[in-house]
């Protein structure tokens, strides 16, 4: 106690349960390096901002949370959300609203699936693999921070490191989970910034996906991203992509169609790889032999990049047997090219995807 009667909060003791706070920064002796500090289990865990509200006002700047209270908010149940496992055994979240169910990964925040009356919305690989620390190919993947091979070094991962590495849940509300991931020294080997990026996935009425990046270095950064979702098209000879008409773009496909007419829906007859800058903000699939369309609203994404294989580049790819090709069409919600993000020290830059299905 303080001379004034009220409670005293060491550094080192959790002002909740006034426990250990088991932080190496908090710790009496405080952390021994940097590197000690970079893999304190603080770095690992996002906080919710639920339980930081709880903080006595006294506490606040002075003590830190320990693991174990911080784990326990987050083991709190929610309303529509369920801890479980993916295919492969990993750690998972299932998201339930309106009779629908979402599967997001825990490694990448990798939305798995998106289950509705119509059947899974979203496509995967006939052949996937649930590993740790790999991307399925299928749902949606998280590109970041660039998009493609690396532009310097080829070696480096394409498509970034955010799809293969474990991000944690640290909120999570009525039918929405909020998955985050912060750089560490693996990432820093790849690209070398502070880093704060969390993904938002909620089921209503839609399936909303927000990702938000925060620089938390000292610098200015640029970065690219994507969520590179993989729809289900049922018969690609007979979907379509619309709202892209007339808007300017590149092909980056080996083996292109000749000829088309850009001010048309989007139609498939060869290997599609088309990256459109400056795209709307509404689009649509039309998946005929679903009888389902499927509508994009995007917020803060001036790219968009429409692709399918074909059975040639298909032989290619992994965990794809060879008429995987026929089944799904990817249109991927992004900034990238011309159109990354740049972020001063502090700044933070939101995405938005919100996905609605219909079917007649």
């Amino acid at each position: 106690m303080t001379d004034d009667g009220s409670r005293s909060y060491p550094a080192d003791r959790c002002p909740l349960c006034f426990g250990d706070n088991q932080c190496a920064i908090a710790a009496p002796s405080g952390a021994q390096s940097i590197a000690e500090c970079e893999t304190c289990w603080c770095k690992r865990i996002d906080i919710p901002k639920e339980l930081l509200a709880t903080l006595p006002a006294e506490a606040r700047g002075r003590a830190c949370i320990c693991l174990g209270c911080c784990k326990a908010a987050m083991d709190q149940p929610a309303e529509g959300v369920t801890k479980t496992v993916d295919p492969g055994g990993r750690k998972a979240m299932q998201l339930e609203a309106n009779g629908q169910t979402v599967l997001v990964s825990h490694t990448g925040a990798q939305i798995l699936s998106w289950q509705t009356d119509s059947g899974n919305v979203l496509w995967t690989a006939s052949s996937p693999e649930h590993i740790d620390g790999k991307p399925v190919r299928g749902g949606v993947p998280v590109v970041f921070p660039w998009f493609g091979d690396h532009k310097i070094d080829p070696s480096k991962p394409a498509h970034g490191f955010a799809r293969s590495i474990e991000w944690q849940c640290s909120v999570r509300n009525a039918s929405s989970a909020t998955f985050s991931c912060v750089d560490t020294p693996a990432t820093r080997k790849m690209w070398d910034y502070r880093f704060r990026a969390e993904l938002t996935v909620t089921l209503g009425d839609t399936l909303q996906i927000t990702m938000r990046v925060t620089n938390e270095d000292e610098r200015d950064f640029t970065f690219e991203q994507a969520l590179h979702t993989y729809f289900a098209a049922g018969d690609i000879h007979k979907a379509s992509v619309h709202g892209l008409e007339n808007v300017r773009f590149i092909e980056h496909a080996r083996e292109p169609e000749g000829e088309w007419d850009t001010s048309m829906p989007i139609r498939f007859r060869a290997e599609t790889d088309r990256v459109f800058q400056q795209a709307p903000d509404v689009m649509s699939l039309q998946a005929t032999t679903l009888s389902r369309t499927v509508t994009l609203n995007t917020n803060n994404s001036r790219s968009t990049i429409v692709w399918n294989p074909w059975p040639n580049k298909t032989a290619r790819l992994s965990q794809m047997q060879a008429d995987d090709w026929q089944q799904f069409v990817c249109i991927e919600t992004a900034n990238v090219g011309e159109n990354q993000v740049t972020l001063m020290p502090g700044a933070s830059h939101e995405m938005t995807l919100t996905l609605t299905a219909t079917t007649p």
